[in-house]
């Protein structure tokens, strides 16, 4: 059955370059990430994917990574049950090199680098849209971002007011629950919002108990000035069952993370500002009094920056600049009471240099108190052939510091830290076709390629100790394709495509856990009589690792849902979704078993 599915599906993705029916023209996406100002898609030289928020409704998903791993160029690591360490790779990438953003907040830790997709502070509910930036153009954001940006952009208050009740309920006791509301008064607006996640797991010590609280307040000031304060705290307790070969029965993780941000947005002359505070704090827990090496470590992260940023357009021109300062300090009883302060400032100037041919040239300076400082240069060029073809080019420099861990790590007899390491750095170049196919979808095809160097890998010692250093460099290189096309205007379909070639350039061989393809194709029949079908089937195979049994993996997902309109201050939408509809043993990281075939049912409330 599987195997006749997937050759429907394929068959159905070849008929989408044949005639179809044409679709009602939609607004054009308007993206933030690329050029760190709102830019049209089309006028962005840059690799990026919009998931919308009836995309991510569509799917069914329940937790972030789930929403994110059909993304083309990026893979989720999941360590399988829900709650469990999730990391994103955008084109090869290490996860603590892929910057991920919540409305223009870094959620990235200092200590580790990375941040888990399974700790986002909001529901998926909330979310207004996911950009996902790859290549080059990442470089605009400093450390973190030397493989890509994650920005997830949630809803603003409008003045009809808004209340979402959702409820969700799964196999292995699986539960979702998240409330919200907002509405804009006036010059005021306000945003509240909480949400519940459990399981019990589906591993022996993989529960999950996970409460999070959001709030916003936002202020028009008049004369084109608006104030905001924004906040979010999450608190999680969860099993971490270890791998399959060494399996930690009694360990148990505790989080507590709050962040919040207050900023300014307004003219100031010519230009529009943008000024930010930011304070984080990440409180984590780890506890195995049974393990190899019994643990109880406690880890306390602040985090205190403010940024500046003002924009200016004149014509065909458009200018960026700005800058940050951070403070980060740690009391860990691994790491001990450690501080480091960092700097940056950026620039940006971008032409349109004729009606069809755009330019741009950006750079970024960081400096950190610790080690050396950094330049990030980056130019791209965009090619607009026709209304509907574009061509893009650019190439850029990117980086990404070390990690308090990598840095401070104590001596443990088996491991210790390195505070004399180097930032990673890395050239990216790409090259890009867009194409439009009338009002049916659109076809993206692009060719990058990563030299890397300075890359900083834990190994062992003369003395058998595991200690990192700046040893290892990389080429990574391949090409990706996407489409999404309307073939009728009750069906849709869409598939994209990566091959990724990532070495080791001193040892010659592949990097660890990456995919040498990676596909993933999509079918969306409805609404028929108001519900909608959704069928998600993705394929990754992987190089070959000795730490890997399953070389291949092919998993699909459904989703069902309608609504149903009570009257006219009340619409509940009923859902049903199965995950792993085939019931596939998989892994996406070796060692970490994926979940069985799930089946939830859910039911949304609008009032």
């Amino acid at each position: 059955m599987k195997k006749v599915l997937c050759a429907i599906m394929a068959g159905l993705a070849v008929l989408a370059a044949g005639p179809g029916y044409a679709a009602t023209t939609t607004l054009e996406p308007v993206v933030v990430t690329a050029t760190r100002t709102p830019r049209p898609i089309s006028q962005v030289a840059a690799s990026i994917t919009v998931i919308t928020a009836d995309e991510i409704a569509a799917t069914g998903a329940t937790r972030l990574d789930e929403v994110l791993r059909d993304t083309v160029g990026l893979q989720v690591l999941s360590h399988g049950p829900a709650g469990a360490l999730a990391s994103p790779s955008i084109r090869g990438s290490a996860a603590a090199q892929v910057l991920v953003l919540l409305d223009g907040v870094r959620l990235n830790s200092a200590q580790n680098g990375q941040f888990n997709l399974s700790d986002l502070p909001v529901a998926l509910g909330e979310i207004e849209r996911i950009e996902v930036l790859r290549g080059p153009s990442a470089a605009l954001y400093g450390s973190n971002a030397l493989g890509g940006v994650i920005q997830i952009i949630t809803h603003t208050p409008e003045t009809e007011p808004l209340t979402r009740l959702s409820w969700r309920e799964g196999r292995f006791e699986s539960r979702n629950l998240s409330v919200s509301t907002s509405q804009k008064l006036d010059r005021f607006r306000y945003h509240l919002g909480a949400k519940l996640d459990r399981s019990d797991g589906f591993r022996e010590n993989s529960d999950l108990e996970q409460h999070s609280f959001d709030g916003l307040l936002g202020f028009d000031l008049g004369a084109g000035y608006d104030l905001k304060v924004s906040a979010n705290h999450l608190d999680k307790e969860i099993g971490v069952p270890g791998s399959t070969s060494f399996p930690s029965p009694q360990a148990r993780q505790w989080d507590r993370n709050t962040q919040t941000s207050l900023s300014l947005t307004g003219p100031v002359g010519p230009l529009d500002m943008v000024a930010r505070g930011i304070y984080g704090r990440q409180r984590s827990e780890y506890k195995d009094s049974a393990g190899w090496f019994p643990s109880h470590d406690i880890h306390i992260l602040k985090t205190l920056g403010a940024e500046l940023q003002a924009a200016a357009q004149n014509g065909p021109h458009s200018l960026l600049f700005g800058g940050d300062v951070y403070r980060d300090e740690i009391d860990s009883t691994t790491n001990g009471k450690k501080d480091q302060d960092r700097w940056s400032a950026f620039g940006q100037y971008e032409i349109k240099a004729t009606p069809w041919v755009t330019l741009l040239l950006g750079l970024r300076y960081d400096a950190h108190a610790d080690f050396d400082n950094e330049t990030s240069p980056r130019a791209a060029a965009l090619f607009s052939l026709s209304e509907s073809t574009r061509v893009r080019v650019s190439a850029a420099k990117a980086f990404r510091a070390p990690t308090l861990n990598d840095r401070f790590w104590p001596d443990v007899g088996y491991a210790i830290g390195n505070p004399d390491l180097v930032p990673e750095t890395a050239w990216e170049y790409e090259l890009a076709l867009d194409q439009r196919l009338n009002e049916m979808g659109d076809l993206s095809l692009t060719l990058f390629l990563r030299d890397a160097e300075d890359l900083i890998e834990w190994a062992q010692n003369g003395s058998g100790v595991w200690t990192p250093s700046n040893i290892s460099e990389a080429r990574i290189w391949g090409f990706e394709a996407g489409t999404k096309l309307r073939l009728h205007p009750l069906f849709a379909t869409g598939a994209n495509y990566t091959y990724l070639h990532p070495k080791n350039e001193k040892s010659d061989e592949f990097l660890d856990g990456k995919p040498r393809h990676q596909a993933h194709l999509y079918l969306d029949v409805g609404p028929v009589e108001g519900a909608r079908l959704r069928l998600d089937g993705r394929y990754m195979y992987y190089y070959p690792e000795t730490s890997r049994e399953d070389k291949d993996h092919f998993v699909m997902d459904a989703s069902l849902t309608r609504p149903f309109m009570l009257n006219k201050g009340l619409e509940l939408e009923a859902e049903i979704s199965v995950k792993n509809l085939f019931d596939e043993e998989y892994e996406e990281s070796p060692g970490y078993p994926m979940p069985p075939r799930q089946l939830f049912v859910g039911i949304t409330a609008y009032f």
